[in-house]
């Protein structure tokens, strides 16, 4: 039995999102995109705490401006884009930040946190937990480009 069109194209789908994930597991760094307090975006780099796939991704980031830096931004504009590459691979996310507040759900990323900069882990004030969730990707692997929008 011939497959169908549209089973072509979700396996597809499919096919590229699994190479999307797999790249970002290799990738300990990432640029961030926020918008800042004059409506510009500000990209910067950041390392990933961990991702689920290329869906949700996690970042610590430090609050040391109330005026501007990322944790600011992010306060005042969920909108962000996180892009990643390795060798002629890319992928680019839309999406939104939720600053974690639930010192419960901080809890679960205590280890991951870089005691050079946090002494007390998450438990320190200046220390915010991103949470990054895709809701479009735009995907450049083996040469093959695609969008997708998710929920």
């Amino acid at each position: 039995m011939e497959k169908k069109a549209s089973e072509i194209q979700k396996e597809r789908i499919k096919e590229i999102e699994d190479k999307a994930s797999n790249l970002l597991e290799k990738c300990d760094v990432v640029t961030l995109a926020s918008v800042n307090e004059k409506g510009y975006p500000r990209i910067c780099t950041i390392s990933k705490v961990i991702a689920e796939g290329f869906y949700d991704i996690w970042f610590f980031t430090s609050k040391r401006s109330a005026l501007n830096g990322k944790a600011t931004h992010f306060e005042n504009n969920e909108k962000a884009s996180v892009c990643y590459r390795l060798g002629g691979d890319t992928v680019t996310l839309i999406g939104n930040v939720e600053i974690v507040s639930s010192m419960e759900e901080k809890m679960k990323f205590d280890d991951l946190c870089d005691r050079k900069y946090f002494k007390t882990g998450v438990k320190d004030t200046k220390c915010y937990l991103l949470k990054f969730h895709t809701i479009e990707a735009t995907f450049w692997i083996d040469g093959k480009f695609r969008t997708c929008k998710y929920k």
